[in-house]
């Protein structure tokens, strides 16, 4: 039976449990569904994740125990117990009806052997008021001061008949074979900014194809007024985010030794400089050309990079 694992990191959010029962309700066939849940709170002051126990493991950790979205994520990955897919989301979503056979339908159309789907989602005001939006392509806006990238959402894909190949991951939503758990498992240490960079460049040196969906899937709450974060929680913060920090910068320079990156390194299927090439970007001079600027792949760059190895 084809089954979906979806992994979900919360931080004294009190949108997690309605996030799961909207993804259930919405669903084509919910019975096919199982949720792993890091739970990051405060007993007695954060809402407890006590219903949809028969469909969800759930990790409950003390926030003051939690150490950054890297670090938690990572837990749960761990969760995951064979399921034939995988969607990682924030604790704060909403879904279209049927979501789970669309992303199925729309991965099976992306013409690669190792597509992962993601894309910055339409936004939600809890409790449902979801806002109208189009599907749109992930594209870069400007290098950080400490070299992590900052993405935007990108053109419309309301007018394709299917996915379109990109250039970035989206942390908050993506979907794909459970392989990629397995390929790319998450870096404990990565404290939140650089995670979509680290994500996107451990994946397409792993050989996994990135693609927009053409149909809208779901739903995330961007802003968020009065939601507890780990930094306003945590007065150490700054050094998990240094760390955090230095080890993007070792997985964007391979060669200037230092911090060892073990199985959270860059894959071997094909080169961070191939990459570089496809994607527009260049990370020793933190530069972007438009392709980067638009997240539109030319014909030219997709082979080239394929054999740039």
């Amino acid at each position: 039976m084809t089954t979906i694992f979806v992994q979900i990191a919360s931080y004294r959010d009190p949108e997690l449990m309605p996030t799961i029962a909207d993804a259930l309700q919405k669903a084509t066939y919910p019975q096919r569904l199982s949720f792993g849940v890091v739970w990051q709170g405060k007993v007695g002051y954060d809402r407890l994740p006590l219903e949809r126990m028969e469909c969800c493991r759930v990790l409950m950790v003390d926030s003051d125990r939690a150490r950054g979205v890297g670090w938690a994520r990572s837990k749960t990955q761990s969760l995951w117990e064979g399921e034939t897919y995988t969607l990682q989301i924030d604790s704060h979503m909403r879904f279209a009806p049927g979501w789970d056979e669309t992303l199925i339908t729309m991965l099976h159309q992306c013409p690669s052997v190792k597509p992962v789907l993601t894309a910055y989602p339409p936004a939600y005001t809890p409790p449902n008021i979801l806002h109208a939006g189009e599907p749109t392509r992930l594209a870069a806006s400007h290098f950080h001061e400490q070299g992590s990238l900052s993405l935007v959402s990108g053109t419309s894909l309301a007018h394709c008949n299917q996915p379109q190949l990109g250039l970035f991951i989206a942390a908050g939503f993506w979907f794909a074979r459970s392989q990629f758990i397995q390929d790319i498992p998450y870096d404990p240490h990565l404290y939140f900014y650089g995670e979509e960079l680290n994500l996107t460049v451990r994946a397409w040196t792993n050989g996994w194809d990135i693609y927009h969906p053409n149909q809208i899937v779901c739903f995330h709450e961007y802003n968020r007024p009065g939601k507890p974060r780990h930094w306003q929680d945590h007065a150490n913060w700054w050094q998990l985010d240094q760390f955090s920090h230095q080890r993007l910068h070792q997985l964007l320079n391979p060669d200037s030794g230092g911090i060892s990156l073990s199985s959270y390194g860059l894959g071997c299927s094909r080169s961070l400089s191939a990459y570089e090439i496809f994607s527009g970007v260049n990370f020793r001079t933190r530069t972007l050309t438009d392709t980067a600027r638009k997240g539109i792949p030319t014909k030219d760059y997709y082979p080239l990079a394929s054999r740039l190895q």
